[in-house]
């Protein structure tokens, strides 16, 4: 019996040794197991990041942006509306010219005209005092449409020569100069 006995206690010893490398090696497996799973983790943990800093960078940049076009735009509409009042006094003062003034407007720009005939002379209201002495070739209309300068009327040909008219038609030309001088930075 004793070899019984000593063949039973291998068998129990080589199934203990067994069930020791079994549980060795599980243990080790589970071991690896977890570390790639946390080192997945981590990897995942770092792209989130990552892609969360990026898109906090982008949005930053968008929001600077935008800050950027909204003052560029206000600044812009600012100096529009400058250049507008300089362009509106520019009309008040034209329209304020004083009698002799107003009348040598009239009379120099007239001498530039040809004209067919006996042309209408069209005039703010209350300048007709002012230009009596103009040429007996004209007829002089007061118009309340008119509201400075003046408008001939040649047949079928109509001269604005209003300073509204003059000033918008100029105003293209000289507005980058005007800009410039105004906004020198």
């Amino acid at each position: 019996m004793s070899n019984l006995d000593n063949l039973t206690q291998k068998i129990l010893e080589d199934a203990k040794n067994k069930a020791s490398e079994i549980v060795d090696e599980a243990e080790k497996k589970n071991r690896s197991l977890i570390n790639h799973r946390v080192k997945e983790a981590n990897e995942k943990k770092e792209k989130v990041i990552e892609k969360a800093a990026a898109e906090a960078q982008m949005l930053k940049s968008r929001v600077i942006s935008s800050a950027e076009l909204k003052v560029r735009d206000e600044k812009l509409s600012a100096k529009q509306e400058v250049m507008d009042k300089v362009f509106q006094m520019a009309k008040d003062k034209l329209s304020n010219l004083d009698k002799k003034d107003y009348l040598d407007y009239v009379k120099a720009s007239l001498e530039k005209i040809r004209t067919d005939g006996r042309p209408t002379l069209l005039i703010p209201v209350g300048k007709m005092d002012q230009l009596k002495e103009l040429s007996a070739d004209l007829e002089l209309v007061e118009d309340p449409s008119v509201k400075s300068g003046y408008i001939l009327k040649d047949g079928e040909i109509v001269y604005n020569y209003t300073f509204d008219a003059l000033v918008d038609e100029i105003r293209e030309d000289l507005e980058g100069e005007i800009a410039q001088k105004l906004f020198e930075e």
